[in-house]
């Protein structure tokens, strides 16, 4: 067995790196949860013309994020393939943050969407020079099946970190600095600097990461993405994340109006119940990696899958004077959010594998950049789903709101997301790369090095 098989990534190694991605989600989350919310609430853009102005953006990380991948899978610099682009997007990335939560003093509600659609557009662009090669590391640091579990367990408690700080802070942070558009602008500023100084860290901590050499023969960028989809386990874990990740944009979209608009709280309330929630996933993570350990990623992740949908559905019927059961299934809610933070990006890297057996080439990038186009393509439909069900509901925010509004925040928030998450489960079934088999898979790849 290879010696780097064996080895032990350094703790400060896995937590320098997993410190990256508490940048990545703080932009992730505030725009998931607070974007479409911003438009609507301070812009006072009408909600569906709000919910496609953050879609668009996304269309053009169909394109950029596979390419993103490309160039990264053959960058030959003294850093490796992908640490370039970290420090390269780390500055910007905090700069354009903050420029998204200035508001225009446009007339129309239209030139206010299409400014923050643009400037949206561009934040989506940084995050991706950073995000694709970033995640792309996992399965260069390591070609361990548990090991990379651990390495993604750091991360996913990074990302959790990243989430807490952006639904639970998001709200005080405007509240602090006077609510409204000053407010905003000021979550933006602190949020913004925070952005940059976790990117850099990751730059730094991961400076003595393994990295693997270009591969020498590379196929056209169009015949590669072909290939990819020509993975049967990378095919079933894609499309089982992509159900997920539609099930998780609407619920971070959404939070807010449910907790406003249902439970009748203020969305400060979001500054203790998006902790619970996160809180509760950060520290199930650990526990998540054992059972993962003992039982099998799959076996295990389809545990947190039931967990997670039949929490969103009990939501349906949880009403105001509940208070202390909404609690309870914010808690058990988290649990089940936990495995999905952990399993499919230790998945991602296995399948990898699966594709040098295929093509003798080592391409992170590529299937990077497909898995990130597919999940931040799904985290965009999320808020347009929402505001789509906000505007057929009757909501208004200047207004009271009618009972059809409550009505339509339930079925889209409650139901529509258990039933993509159940749904998910479909192509997950067909998913067998197994421990067994990707040691197998590995033998054969030495095998085959040897005969070539």
């Amino acid at each position: 067995m290879d010696t780097m098989e064996k080895q032990k990534l350094s703790f400060g190694l896995k937590a320098g790196y997993g410190i990256g991605d508490i940048g990545c989600n703080i932009f992730i989350v505030t725009c998931g949860l607070f974007l479409l919310f911003f438009l609507t609430n301070v812009m006072g853009v009408e909600p569906a013309l709000a919910g496609l102005a953050l879609l668009f953006p996304k269309l053009w990380d169909v394109v950029s994020d596979p390419i993103m991948g490309g160039i990264s899978d053959v960058t030959r610099s003294r850093m490796g393939r992908r640490r370039p682009y970290l420090l390269a997007a780390s500055i910007p990335f905090g700069i354009i943050f903050f420029l998204m939560f200035i508001v225009p003093h446009y007339a129309s509600g239209f030139s206010k969407a299409l400014h923050v659609s643009l400037m949206f557009a561009l934040g989506c662009t940084v995050f991706t020079v950073f995000n694709i090669p970033y995640s792309s590391m996992v399965a260069e640091m390591s070609d361990n099946y548990n090991e990379r579990m651990s390495i993604t367990s750091f991360r996913m408690i990074g990302s959790s970190i990243g989430v807490l700080f952006a639904g639970g802070l998001a709200m005080p942070l405007v509240d602090f600095g006077g609510g409204g558009e000053s407010g905003f602008r000021f979550m933006g500023f602190v949020f913004g600097v925070a952005i940059t100084v976790f990117c850099l860290i990751c730059f730094r901590a991961t400076r003595n990461a393994r990295t693997l050499p270009v591969s020498e023969k590379m196929a056209p960028m169009g015949e590669q993405i072909k290939i990819a989809f020509r993975n049967t386990p990378f095919k079933n874990l894609i499309l089982m994340y992509i159900l997920q990740s539609l099930s998780v944009g609407v619920l971070m979209a959404g939070l807010v109006y449910y907790v406003k608009y249902v439970m009748g709280l203020p969305e400060t309330a979001m500054g203790i119940i998006f902790p619970i929630l996160i809180v509760t996933a950060i520290l199930f993570i650990p526990v998540w990696v054992k059972i993962g350990i003992k039982f099998g990623k799959i076996k295990s992740y389809t545990i947190g899958l039931c967990i997670l949908s039949f929490m969103l559905f009990s939501l349906f019927f949880t009403q105001p004077s509940q208070l202390n059961l909404f609690y309870v299934q914010i808690f058990l809610l988290g649990i089940g959010f936990s495995s999905f933070q952990l399993f499919p990006f230790s998945m991602l890297p296995d399948t990898i594998e699966f594709d040098e057996l295929q093509s003798g080439m080592r391409r992170e990038g590529i299937f990077s950049g497909i898995w990130s186009c597919g999940q931040k393509t799904a985290y965009s439909v999320g808020p347009s789903i929402v505001g789509f069900a906000l505007s057929l509901s009757g909501f208004d925010a200047d207004v009271i709101q009618p009972e059809s509004v409550e009505t339509g925040i339930r079925i889209v928030f409650c139901i529509f997301t258990a039933a993509m998450v159940m749904l998910s489960l479909i192509p997950f079934v067909k998913y067998d790369l197994t421990e067994e088999k990707f040691e197998s898979i590995k033998q054969m790849i030495r095998q085959k090095g040897k005969t070539t």
